[in-house]
């Protein structure tokens, strides 16, 4: 669901899950519940479920809400980032610019997952926990409707450049309206 497979509105049976899975009944009914209540799934009748829709409005809080709680978090890190965790962000922006010249979507969305992450490293296990999970699905909903633009490296250059040069401000601004972009684009395939 998270990634994608299951279209919004997809109905979801337990059974086939299960076969197609190979697990049994009692952890797939576990892990709808767990979709459930972080709103992916609706349940149905006859053990079946449907993977959520979303529209416009509930899209745009989403995405406004993580924007807002991540440019805090960077300033939050920012400043407290070591040299090894700048070097860890310089790698992984380089990785990111490397999956995205060779179109290797796989490695470029872990590379801008793990951005997203070492963005935010120093704002607390709470903090980051709560954006984390906001990301994952706006990226969810960002896979389903928008590829990444072009310019998606340079705007991480400019992150990284930020972040390297302890300006918790400018790195949370520069997310911020690279982010608020492909919100605008994944709302305009929406509708």
């Amino acid at each position: 669901v998270m990634q994608g497979e299951f279209a919004p509105g997809a109905v979801l049976s337990q059974v086939q899950l299960a076969r197609t899975y190979g697990v049994s009944r009692t952890p797939l009914r576990e892990a709808i519940r767990r979709l459930e209540a972080e709103g992916l799934v609706e349940s149905l009748e006859n053990q079946r479920a449907r993977v959520a829709t979303i529209d416009a409005e509930s899209l745009d809080v989403l995405f406004t809400e993580r924007i807002l709680v991540e440019a805090m978090g960077i300033k939050v890190t920012v400043p407290r980032l070591t040299e090894i965790d700048l070097n860890d962000l310089l790698a992984t922006t380089a990785a990111f610019r490397i999956a995205s010249e060779r179109a290797d979507i796989a490695a470029r969305d872990r590379a801008r997952r793990a951005l997203h992450c070492q963005y935010v490293a120093r704002a607390g296990d709470r903090l980051r926990a709560t954006i984390a999970a906001q990301f994952d699905m706006c990226e969810r909903y960002r896979r389903m409707y928008v590829e990444l633009p072009p310019g998606a490296a340079d705007a991480y250059a400019a992150v990284g450049g930020a972040c390297i040069a302890r300006d918790g401000e400018a790195a949370s601004r520069a997310i911020a309206r690279f982010e608020v972009k492909l919100a605008h684009e994944i709302l305009k395939a929406l509708n």
